[in-house]
C-alpha cells in the first residue's frame, strides 16, 4: 500500500520498492519533517483549508511522533518509501482522517526541498562550530609555541625560519575561509520552497512569508519550477565540505611526515594513534591518515552528486534523492575530521629541542642575500654571491654560520664585519615583522587578529 496507488492496479515489486525507497539515508531528516508539517498544518488552518479542531490533532499528532523519536521509541517500517510518507503515515494511524488532509496543497516535492534545505543549514551550521574548536586548539598551540623557532619549508625543503606558532596560525586564518564557504552555503540554502506544490505552486492560498518565518527561513523561493528542481544549495554545501577536507589534508600531510622518525618535531598522544598487529615498536599517526584519506569521500561526493545533476532538467526527477546520501557522508566526515584534527592538535607533543637541532644553517641564505642589498648591491647579483658561497659550504662540508668575516669577504666586498649579526635565529625573526610575517610583533598581533576569530559568534 502506498500513498500513491489509486492511479495503480498493482503494487510495486519488492525489487522496485527497494530499489525506489530512501528511508535508511532520509530518516535522518524526521525533525525536519515534522517541524514543516506542523507549520504547514497551521498554513492550511489559516487559509481554512483544516478546522481548528483538525489543525490542533495534527499538531498534537506531530509532536508526539517527534517525542518518541527523541526518546529512541520511534519504529520505522521498512514499507515505508521515505520519512515524509513513513511520518504522514503514522499520524493517520494516530489521529485518523484529519492526519489525510495534511497534504492538502503539498507536493513531496516542494516538502522534501523544503526538509532538506533545513537540514542542510542545520549540519553546516554545526560543521561550522567543529571548524571554530580547531581553530581554538590552534590557538592555544600558538600561544605555547610561540617562541619555538623551526624550519619553514617549501618543496620540501629547508627554506627561511619561522615562529611554529606562524605555522598554526596559516591553518587559523586558512579555517576562517573555510568557515565563509560554508556561511555562503548556508545563505544559499537559506530560500523556502514550501508552497511551490508539485512545480506550479500550491492551490490554495497559504501565506508563503508567514510559513518561512515560522521555519527560519529568510526568505521565500521566487519561482515554484525553480524551487522544486534546485540543487545549487546542495552543490555549494559540497564544495563548501570538499574544500574543507582538502584543507585539512594538506594540513594532516605536514604533521603526518613531523611525526615520523626522520623529523621527530611533533608526536601524537597516544589516545590518536595506532599501533601495529606485527611490529609492536610502531606508533602510527592514523587519525591524521584518516582525515588525509577521508578527504577523498568529500571530494567524491562532490563530483558524485555534480554528474547526477548535470543530466536532469526542470523540474523534478527521480534523480534528486539521490542529494542526500552524499551530503549526508561529507558533512559527519567533515564534522569528525575536523572534531578529530582538533584533538590531536591539542594533545601532540612538540619536541623543541629535535627542532632546534634540525635548523639548518643555510635558512639563513635569503637574509644574507638581504644584507648585501642593503649594502646597495642589486639583488641578483646578491642572490648570485650568496649562492657560491652555498655552494662553497656543500662542497666543503661547512655550515653557513661558520664562515669567518675574511671567508665572506672574499665573495664579496660589500661585506663588512657586521655581516656575522646575521647569523642569529631571533634577529631572523626580527627582520618579518612586516604585518602578516614571521617576526615576533608580527605574529603578535595575528594571535590577537585569530583570538577575535575564535570568539566571534556568528549570527
Amino acid at each position: 500500500m502506498t500513498m500513491w496507488d489509486g492511479r495503480f492496479g498493482t503494487s510495486p515489486s519488492k525489487l522496485m520498492h527497494e530499489f525506489n525507497a530512501s528511508l535508511p539515508v532520509d530518516q535522518v531528516l524526521i525533525e525536519e519533517d515534522i517541524a514543516g508539517s506542523i507549520a504547514w498544518a497551521g498554513a492550511l488552518s489559516r487559509a481554512r483549508v483544516l478546522t481548528a479542531a483538525e489543525t490542533k490533532r495534527i499538531v498534537r499528532g506531530l509532536r508526539r511522533i517527534r517525542d518518541q523519536y527523541r526518546q529512541g521509541k520511534l519504529r520505522l517500517r521498512t514499507t515505508d518509501e521515505d520519512i515524509h510518507m513513513a511520518v504522514e503515515r503514522m499520524l493517520t494511524g494516530m489521529i485518523g482522517k484529519a492526519g489525510e488532509k495534511l497534504h492538502t496543497g503539498r507536493s513531496r516535492n516542494d516538502q522534501v526541498a523544503t526538509d532538506f534545505r533545513m537540514f542542510v543549514m542545520r549540519a553546516l551550521r554545526e560543521v561550522h562550530a567543529s571548524a571554530g574548536l580547531l581553530q581554538k586548539a590552534l590557538v592555544r598551540r600558538a600561544e605555547r609555541d610561540k617562541a619555538v623557532i623551526a624550519p619553514g619549508y617549501t618543496h620540501l625543503q629547508q627554506a627561511q625560519p619561522v615562529s611554529l606558532a606562524h605555522y598554526w596560525l596559516s591553518f587559523v586564518f586558512a579555517l576562517e575561509r573555510e568557515k565563509d564557504r560554508l556561511d555562503h552555503a548556508i545563505r544559499t540554502a537559506d530560500v523556502m520552497p514550501l508552497g511551490s506544490g508539485a512545480l506550479a505552486g500550491s492551490g490554495f492560498s497559504v501565506d508563503r512569508r508567514a510559513l518561512a518565518k515560522k521555519l527560519g527561513f529568510s526568505r521565500v523561493c521566487e519561482n515554484s519550477m525553480d524551487a522544486v528542481a534546485s540543487r545549487d544549495f546542495v552543490m555549494e554545501a559540497l564544495a563548501a565540505l570538499a574544500s574543507f577536507g582538502v584543507l585539512l589534508s594538506r594540513y594532516a600531510d605536514d604533521l603526518i611526515i613531523w611525526s615520523s622518525a626522520e623529523f621527530g618535531f611533533v608526536e601524537l598522544d597516544d589516545a590518536w594513534s595506532t599501533g601495529s598487529s606485527m611490529m609492536p615498536q610502531k606508533k602510527n599517526p592514523d587519525s591524521l591518515e584518516l582525515i588525509r584519506g577521508k578527504a577523498g569521500r568529500c571530494i567524491g561526493n562532490f563530483t558524485r552528486f555534480a554528474s547526477t545533476l548535470k543530466g536532469v532538467g526542470l523540474a523534478y526527477y527521480k534523480d534528486l534523492q539521490e542529494d542526500k546520501e552524499p551530503l549526508i557522508d561529507s558533512v559527519t566526515t567533515a564534522g569528525m575530521s575536523l572534531e578529530v584534527f582538533a584533538e590531536a592538535v591539542r594533545s601532540c607533543t612538540v619536541n623543541r629541542k629535535r627542532i632546534a637541532h634540525r635548523l639548518d644553517s643555510f635558512l639563513f641564505a635569503t637574509d644574507l642575500a638581504d644584507y648585501l642589498v642593503r649594502k646597495k648591491v642589486p639583488f641578483r647579483t646578491a642572490h648570485k654571491v650568496v649562492g657560491k658561497i652555498v655552494a662553497h659550504c656543500i662542497a666543503r662540508g661547512a655550515a653557513l654560520d661558520s664562515l669567518s668575516f675574511k671567508e665572506l669577504r672574499g665573495f664579496s666586498r660589500a661585506f663588512s664585519q657586521d655581516v656575522l649579526e646575521i647569523f642569529s635565529w631571533p634577529r631572523a625573526l626580527a627582520a618579518r615583522n612586516v604585518e602578516g610575517g614571521t617576526g615576533m610583533r608580527s605574529v603578535t598581533a595575528q594571535l590577537r587578529t585569530a583570538k577575535g576569530l575564535v570568539a566571534r559568534k556568528r549570527k
